[in-house]
This record gives structure tokens, sequence and C-alpha cells, in this order.
């Protein structure tokens, strides 16, 4: 995992397996993210996952809960696999998040809000 910041967006880069046992990690990630402020403008870059279980989708409906949570938050999807787009569609959670294509098109959009 990595992180990128541009101007007032982070980018979270996530690669590779997100299960139990890398999820306390992204969890921490997104923590510190959003502890220096009120109102993060986070993107979640996913295209590199390989492996996901439904612990995948326990941080995602967290990191949503707290969007929520927090007006003037806002939070972007971007690169979302296939088959872990589908099962955010099967459990209903699809319709909550916003997705875009790329991490620069995610970016934009939040910057330019």
């Amino acid at each position: 995992m990595r992180v990128i910041h541009r101007g007032h967006c982070s980018v979270l880069e996530v690669g590779g397996h997100l299960d139990f046992i890398t999820a306390p990690t992204l969890t921490d990630h997104i923590d510190t993210l959003w502890e220096p402020s009120a109102g993060p403008r986070l993107v979640l870059e996913l295209s590199q996952l390989t492996f996901y279980d439904s612990t995948a989708l326990g941080v995602l409906a967290h990191t949503l809960q707290r969007v929520q949570a927090t007006p003037t938050s806002r939070l972007l999807l971007a690169g979302v696999p296939d088959g872990l787009r589908h099962l955010l569609e099967r459990t209903g959670l699809l319709a909550h998040f916003g997705l875009r294509d790329s991490t620069e098109q995610a970016v934009a959009d939040l910057l330019s809000a």
C-alpha cells in the first residue's frame, strides 16, 4: 500500500491481497489519513488487487460509514476490478460509492468539488 498526496486529496493505492491478514493495514492507513483532517478527500485505487474476500467488503463498508459520518469528507473508488465491482453490486454497496475508471479522473473530480 502506498499513499500519494495530490493537493487536498490523498490517493491510497491498494494492491495484492485484501483479506483478513492485510485488512488491518488498510484500516490503519485510512485511520491515519482521517486524523489530520475533519473531512478528507480520499481515492482508494484498487486496480492492482489480485485477491479479495468478504473482509474487503467489510473494510469498504466501514470506510463508507466514516465518510457518511463526516459530511465534509469525500471518497471515490478508482480502478475497481470487475469481480469486486460485482460483489459490491450483489451486496447493495455499489450504489453508495462513487466509482471512477482512473485515479486521475477521481482526483480531478475530488479537487473540483
